[in-house]
């Protein structure tokens, strides 16, 4: 068997980064940037106001220390509606916050700072220049780089490039996850159960945990345990797929087809990797798009995800960081194993007074489906470990952020 690291980085080492595509911004976010984004233009592109008040010529407020000035006001500029004219000697104009300034005035003065009758303005101090103005360019000069490759695109991002006048921006696509679930005995949600059968949650836990990883899924269905419509479905799939993900059929049994077709269509590796639950994996490429073979059993299949899917998903996408965030806690509970494998315990993070602590969700089997739905973490037990004991120090993978962090 080979340890839970070596598979990822030969996962890793294998996996490549999707090339760049032009999207509408509207469809980038989640997105990582493949390109520089630099402003075409400075942002504001005009000075502006920085609050309701009176644009003026600071100069001809200079004698106001002694007494207050009078001006007269000629007009007003709001955001999106400018004064027309100019501002001269002896002038003001009502401005608005975001409006223009006009032509002539160098400071706002704030309307709580006057006194205004019909159109004569009282002004009580000297008005520096600049005052309450924002420069153009104050937030990005042209030319100026706002965004860089690599980074992941997020809302206040999207907000950056429509301020800038983007519509379309260069990134790394989602990759598009087609998902299958392999097995006669597997049955969609909804339907009636016959003797033996198990309704499929792997498809919808894969489809819904590589969404989360900024992924485009594709549930293309169950399966039956039949060569040929593995083989077909796999066909039919490749021009909407850059990766293929199944459950079911990784082992050795009479009924496991997926090695045998994949032999057909590509080449994959069957490993067997010191972790539980999930020992059983393949990985290759069918027509050159990935492909991840995880197993049939439910806790399984989320585990080997986090651990091994996951990483790669996010290094298609162009992502930077691969791994979930960690941290220790004192685990609360008692729990034994036979050494051997790392094993990957579902639990309940949370922080107190006294610092992290984590909790199981519930009996560990890889067939309790209910113990991943409480968790918000997994525990890392050592494969040297036998026992861990309430108080005993644990490593944890976040599966989410985690209130108070």
């Amino acid at each position: 068997m080979i340890s839970v690291n070596e598979a990822r980085e030969r996962i890793l080492q294998r996996i490549e980064v999707l090339d760049p595509l032009e999207l509408a911004v509207t469809e980038a976010h989640g997105c990582v940037l493949a390109e520089t984004v630099t402003a075409p233009e400075d942002l504001p592109a005009f000075p502006s106001s920085a609050m309701d008040g009176f644009a003026l010529r600071s100069g001809d407020t200079s004698a106001a220390a002694q007494n207050p000035v009078s001006l007269t006001v000629t007009g007003e500029a709001a955001a999106g509606r400018p004064f027309a004219g100019r501002v001269a000697s002896g002038e003001a104009v009502r401005i608005m916050t975001g409006a223009a300034i006009p032509e002539g005035a160098d400071a706002v003065v704030a309307q709580e700072e006057v006194a205004v009758v019909g159109s004569s303005l009282a002004v009580g101090r000297v008005v520096k220049a600049g005052d309450n103005v924002r420069p153009a360019g104050e937030d990005v000069a042209r030319g100026e780089e706002v965004l860089q490759p690599g980074q992941r695109l997020r809302g206040m991002d999207i907000g950056a490039l429509a301020a800038l006048g983007r519509s379309r921006v260069l990134v790394r696509p989602r990759p598009r996850t087609v998902v299958l679930s392999t097995g006669d005995e597997l049955r969609e949600p909804g339907s009636d159960l016959g003797p033996g059968q198990i309704r499929d949650s792997n498809s919808f836990t894969i489809a819904g945990m590589a969404r989360e990883a900024g992924s485009a899924p594709v549930r293309a269905g169950i399966i039956p345990d039949d060569p040929d419509v593995l083989r077909e479905t796999f066909q039919s799939y490749l021009p909407q797929a850059d990766v293929f993900i199944s459950s079911g059929g990784v082992s050795v049994g009479d009924h496991d087809h997926v090695r045998d077709v994949l032999s057909q269509l590509g080449k994959v590796e069957f490993w067997k990797v010191s972790v539980k639950p999930g020992k059983p994996l393949a990985f290759g490429f069918i027509e050159g798009r990935p492909f991840f073979g995880l197993p049939g059993n439910p806790v399984a299949v989320a585990v080997t995800f986090e651990l091994f899917v996951r990483p790669a998903l996010l290094k298609m996408a162009g992502r930077r960081t691969l791994m979930r965030p960690q941290i220790d806690a004192a685990f609360q509970d008692d729990f034994r194993q036979r050494p051997g494998r790392e094993t990957y315990l579902r639990v309940r993070a949370w922080r107190d007074a006294e610092g992290w602590k984590a909790r199981l969700t519930g009996r560990q089997g890889s067939n309790i489906v209910s113990s991943v739905a409480k968790a918000n973490a997994l525990a890392v037990m050592p494969g040297h470990l036998s026992h861990l004991r309430p108080g005993d120090q644990v490593r944890l993978m976040l599966l989410e952020p985690l209130e108070g962090w």
